[in-house]
């Protein structure tokens, strides 16, 4: 999984070093612990800008997972959608 979170002071301001905590956080413990895919990866990258304010305004903070845009995007938000995809391979035994 490719996450790419914008640092733009928009994003910033926003709540993005927030998302980037969480997602620190998240690669330290609980993807560590047993039952995450084996297949699973974890790569946090660090944006200075995506663009999106540009085209729109009040998108902050805007993260991309696996080429997917997230306009507002929520810590609670992208983390629930890491721990589904770690987690996947138990929800289809």
């Amino acid at each position: 999984m490719k996450i790419k979170v914008c640092v733009g002071s928009n994003c910033t301001m926003m709540g993005a070093d927030g998302i980037l905590d969480s997602l620190e956080n998240l690669k330290e413990t609980i993807l560590t612990k047993p039952g995450v895919n084996p297949a699973f990866t974890l790569d946090v990258e660090i944006v200075r800008c995506v663009g999106e304010c540009k085209k729109k305004k009040n998108v902050s903070p805007v993260v991309v997972v696996d080429d997917v845009i997230y306009r507002n995007a929520s810590r609670e938000e992208i983390m629930s959608i890491v721990l589904d995809k770690a987690f996947d391979h138990i929800m289809t035994k």
